[in-house]
Order: structure tokens, then C-alpha cells, then sequence
């Protein structure tokens, strides 16, 4: 009888031990501080490098989360070109619930075996994951300082190119992935557009090259190592909102190896 009620003991001691340690382990929550940026958006854009090509084939309205642990209560979502949402969360576990786009509320949940913040949206019938940015990306230039621009950039136009230009000398210019532009006399920095609160132009995409005294707009098309660029002509009426198409060729950059 002794050895019966010792083993039940152990037993017992057991069982509770094992259904109290997970318990434990979820009272210490994730540190989600950061920058957390659309991988889906990012992965298509790898692949196309067009703007206008994610944006046909890919519904999107945040391309970026800004979590500051400094906010304690609040989430920043960045739609990628201008705007800036605060929205107040509420934080059970890993889980951020939220009033997000047209429902009243979204559970964004952080994966910890991905690494990731994902969160289902009813209406557009899918799920928008992000990944936490490399430090590195962080543009402090914008207020708040965000990452989804430089990611744009390093995807499009970052890197060594031969710029061949009408009536000419071809030269090399270097784009770094924060907007900079060395070694074209004409211009000192650029700014891919990501979406319509940018410029739309129904031949492909937008990008804004300039100084500090002027901005100056145009076309691309990418394909393969070379980017076409264009003088950009207006096909809409003075009182509508404005929409484009590409013009005549200016220039044309192909990347150095």
C-alpha cells in the first residue's frame, strides 16, 4: 500500500509539474520592437522588380509596421509612400488586436518558430506576413524613421550602373539603397513611387530624380540587368487627377557586373 501511494505521489508531482512549465514559460513575452516590413510585397517585387507589376497582381495597404516599446500602446503602419497610420493596440500574449482597415478587429500574431508578425484580413480573404528589417535599412531621414523604402530601393535601383544618355559621354553611376545618386552631374538623390499617392503611369513605373533645388520625374521599365528611362506625357485632363504614360526614351542604365 506504501509503494502504491508513493507512486501515485510521484506521479501527481509529475503531471503538475509538466502542465506548469509551459505556463510559465508564456508569461515572458516576446521583445516586437522594431521595424517589420511586408515580406509578400518584398518577395514580388525580388522577382519583378516593378512597382506596378506587385501592385497589379498584389492588394496591399501596409507595407510596414513600426512597433516602439517607447509608444507602449500604439503600432505605426506605414502605407509606403506618404502616409502614417498610429492605431492603439491591445497586447495578450504575442497576439496585438487592433481596429485595422475595415475590420473592427485583427489579431496580429508573432510566430515564434518563423520569427514573423502575421494577421489575416477578411475582407481581401488572405494573410499579410512581415519580417523583422535588418538594422541596417533604417532610413532616419523620414520622421519616423522606416525601413520599406530602402528595401524598395535595394530591389530596384541600388548598385553600379553604365548610364547611357542621347547626345552623351556613357558614365558610371552609383545608387546607393538610401535615395543617393554619384556621378550624374544632374542629379544628387531619387525616390522610386510604390503606389498611387505617389504618381501613376499606365506603362510602367515612376521614379523622381533631383537636387536640392529641383525634382524632376520619369518613367521605367525594368528588364533583366537594364532599366529603360523616359520623359513621362500626361493623358488625363488638367482638372483630373493625374495620370501618365511613358514618353520618349531618355536614358538607359545597365547594371555593372
Amino acid at each position: 500500500m506504501l509503494k502504491q501511494l508513493t507512486f501515485l505521489f510521484i506521479s501527481t508531482t509529475l503531471f503538475y509539474g509538466c502542465t506548469f512549465s509551459p505556463q510559465t514559460e508564456n508569461i515572458e513575452k516576446a521583445n516586437l520592437e522594431g521595424h517589420w516590413l511586408n515580406k509578400e510585397y518584398l518577395d514580388a517585387l525580388a522577382n519583378n522588380h516593378s512597382p506596378k507589376k506587385v501592385i497589379d497582381n498584389f492588394t496591399f495597404y501596409a507595407t510596414e509596421l513600426l512597433i516602439d516599446n517607447k509608444k507602449g500602446d500604439s503600432i505605426c503602419v506605414f502605407n509606403g509612400q506618404v502616409e502614417f497610420s498610429f492605431l492603439p493596440f491591445k497586447r495578450n500574449g504575442d497576439t496585438l488586436k487592433l481596429k485595422l482597415n475595415q475590420s473592427p478587429q485583427t489579431e496580429i500574431i508573432y510566430s515564434v518558430s518563423d520569427k514573423t508578425l502575421s494577421f489575416t484580413d477578411k475582407e481581401l480573404n488572405r494573410v499579410f506576413t512581415f519580417v523583422r528589417a535588418d538594422s541596417s535599412l533604417i532610413d532616419r531621414t523620414y520622421t519616423p524613421a522606416v525601413a520599406f523604402p530602402t528595401a524598395v530601393n535595394q530591389h530596384t535601383f541600388e548598385g553600379f550602373w553604365e548610364l547611357f544618355e542621347h547626345n552623351s559621354t556613357n558614365k558610371i553611376v552609383q545608387m546607393d539603397k538610401f535615395g543617393v545618386v554619384k556621378g550624374w552631374e544632374k542629379y544628387e538623390n531619387y525616390s522610386v513611387c510604390v503606389n498611387g499617392d505617389c504618381m501613376a503611369n499606365e506603362d510602367g513605373d515612376v521614379i523622381f530624380f533631383g537636387t536640392k533645388t529641383k525634382s524632376d520625374m520619369y518613367g521605367f521599365y525594368s528588364k533583366g540587368d537594364t532599366i529603360s528611362i523616359y520623359d513621362l506625357k500626361p493623358i488625363t485632363d488638367p482638372d483630373e487627377k493625374p495620370v501618365y504614360k511613358n514618353g520618349q526614351p531618355i536614358g538607359l542604365l545597365v547594371r555593372k557586373k
